[in-house]
């Protein structure tokens, strides 16, 4: 059964608990392919690889349950249902969905990974593929897939888990090439690919449990001083210990936040840009002006104006259905 089933648009809501990243970013070893040229698998959240994590392999992921909050790269922002991103070589990445205790949202996560020598001896052998280099190389700032063309390539993904090993070469290939053809927008700045660590393991603990924490709080409320505090810390050394887990200041963490929380109130309400810089947690318009373009190149109107074409859809729609074989994670 098609997982784009029964859509209605709108937003799925958020809860108050949630998992939430894991600093430094591990990684994650993929597979060797022996009987494959690429890995297909799915996987439930939260799971053991469902952390904030990089590998040198390309991924395209897609997320058929949930709502919440996605780090990639510099980028943190909403997503919902039928996001569908491409992750480039070594690019951190992690998607965290607040859940009520004992939660589980099945199958949430479809992904596709393969290596830079396949696809690029692929294109090699195959000049018709030489419309893939762009997009390839575009996927170091992760690429989210936009518009209605998204959902076909997103149904296209889910299908490649029931088909044969020589049926999974074949749409593999065509997706990919379908995706070069399509609307896709940069999510990651790829100013900062640091791959951060330096702190000692207490407080690099801490630093986690509160990354977790402030992934599922609103980021109006959220104030150094008093964040500080709450692990036992100054704001001095706070700051300092934040800056060596993460690789960025608290401020521009939060910033990140904000900005993201932001875009996800101009793409799916009415609110005046006034009342939105005030519920993202900005005092003054001038200031949250200013940091919108930085992060986001564009201003709030300009974003807003252009959200059918650079915001993915969100989408409310019922949870994958898996056959018995694909329950045991295919993998190609």
């Amino acid at each position: 059964m098609s997982f784009l089933n029964g859509i209605s648009t709108g937003h799925t809501p958020s809860g108050q608990n949630g998992r939430g990243a894991q600093n430094p970013a591990i990684l994650e070893l993929i597979p060797e392919q022996k009987t494959g040229s690429f890995r297909w698998h799915q996987h439930d959240y939260p799971a053991a690889i469902a952390c904030w994590n990089y590998h040198p392999e390309y991924e395209l992921h897609l997320i058929t349950q949930g709502a919440g909050r996605a780090m990639i790269g510099d980028h943190i922002g909403t997503f919902a249902v039928g996001q569908l991103v491409l992750i480039g070589p070594d690019l951190p990445h992690a998607w965290f969905t607040p859940l009520s205790e004992g939660e589980v949202l099945r199958g949430r996560d479809v992904v596709l990974q393969f290596s830079q020598g396949w696809i690029e001896g692929l294109i090699a052998l195959c000049p018709e593929l030489s419309g893939l280099t762009r997009m390839l190389a575009e996927s170091v700032h992760g690429l989210e897939f936009t518009g209605g063309q998204a959902l076909a390539h997103a149904e296209a993904l889910v299908a490649l888990g029931a088909q044969s090993p020589g049926q999974k070469l074949a749409s593999c290939i065509s997706l990919l090439s379908a995706l070069s053809q399509s609307p896709w927008r940069r999510l990651s700045t790829g100013r900062d690919r640091s791959l951060p660590g330096g702190a000692g393991v207490s407080g690099a603990a801490r630093i986690n449990r509160l990354v977790r924490q402030l992934l599922t709080t609103d980021p109006a409320t959220i104030r150094h001083e008093t964040i500080a505090s709450s692990i036992g810390m100054t704001p001095s050394g706070f700051s300092r210990q934040f800056r060596a887990v993460t690789g960025e200041t608290f401020m521009s963490f939060v910033q990140k936040l904000r900005i993201g929380h932001a875009c996800h109130l101009l793409a799916t309400t009415p609110m005046a840009v006034t009342d939105i810089c005030r519920e993202a947690g900005f005092s003054n318009l001038s200031n949250f002006n200013r940091v919108f373009l930085s992060l986001r190149g564009c201003t709030p109107r300009q974003f807003r104006q252009q959200s059918h074409l650079i915001t993915a859809p969100h989408f409310m729609v019922r949870p994958l259905s898996l056959g018995a074989s694909e329950r045991r994670l295919q993998e190609a």
